[in-house]
This record gives structure tokens, C-alpha cells and sequence, in this order.
């Protein structure tokens, strides 16, 4: 008998080994069913948060670690079969004295595709960003996507 939870884990195992193989390259290009480009990234300034997936019964839970960034700058695309995350966080300071003057700037990026061990309800989803945690809930669909059928000519 299968465990879902162990299914996940090992389906969670090989999809970071296929990212960590895209993401090690300057830029990725993830491609659709269809095989147009879902997303082509130059990947040199982004980051990939710690993402962590798991599942509770009928409820997919994935949580992104980003410190530093607000929730305003965070934008979050799901559909039945993936989620993006994107975040950016653009920072600058100047100090003016009669002696001294100083510029500063930080720039943080964020960018992620994780996509989903099954089909999801992308009308359900939840998100709360708490301690530099971005926690997306979302429900497995209740209907799945129909096989291709055999037809037997009359």
C-alpha cells in the first residue's frame, strides 16, 4: 500500500535535485504542457527561498523562507499545478555631513516555482507571511485531469 506522505517526500527529493540541476545553470527556461515557455529568468541575482511542502490530509502546505522582505512586496501566482513566488525588496540610505558622505542600497530578490505533487483547487488558496515565513495553503482538486482515452472506431 503506498503512503502518501512518503510519496510526497520522494517526489519533494526529485524535484529539488531538478532544480537544484536548473537553477546551478545562468538562466532556466521551464517549458508548459504545451511546451511554450512558461519562464526564462536570468538567474545570477535571484535567490531561491527554503521551501518546505508538505500535506495534511486534503490540504497542500508550502512555506517559503524569505527574511527581510514585507508582505506588500511579495507577489504569488498558483495554479492548479504550481505556484510562483516572487519577491523583491529595494532598500537605500544617504548620510550628509560637513565631512562625511554616504550612499548605501541593498537589494534582495526572490524567485520560485514549486510544482504541486497533484492537482490543486487554485480558488482555495491562502497565504499568511509571519517571521519572514510565507506559509500558501491550498486544497488537492476534487477533480483530476482526465487521462487520454482509447477510442475504438465503429
Amino acid at each position: 500500500m503506498l503512503d502518501p506522505v512518503d510519496e510526497i517526500r520522494k517526489f519533494h527529493k526529485e524535484m529539488n535535485k531538478l532544480f537544484d540541476g536548473f537553477f546551478s545553470r545562468p538562466s532556466v527556461r521551464l517549458l508548459k504542457e504545451d511546451g511554450k515557455n512558461l519562464i526564462r529568468k536570468p538567474l545570477s541575482k535571484l535567490m531561491q527561498p527554503i521551501t518546505d511542502v508538505s500535506m495534511k490530509g486534503n490540504i497542500i502546505i508550502a512555506k517559503f523562507h524569505m527574511p527581510g522582505i514585507d508582505k506588500k512586496d511579495i507577489n504569488i501566482k498558483v495554479t492548479e499545478d504550481y505556484v510562483e513566488i516572487k519577491a523583491q525588496r529595494r532598500e537605500s540610505s544617504k548620510v550628509k555631513n560637513k565631512n562625511v558622505y554616504s550612499e548605501s542600497s541593498l537589494f534582495k530578490s526572490y524567485y520560485r516555482i514549486i510544482p504541486f505533487p497533484t492537482r490543486v483547487d487554485a480558488n482555495s488558496v491562502k497565504a499568511e507571511y509571519k517571521n519572514g515565513v510565507l506559509e500558501i495553503k491550498v486544497n488537492r482538486s476534487k477533480n483530476k485531469k482526465e487521462k487520454a482515452k482509447v477510442v475504438k472506431i465503429r
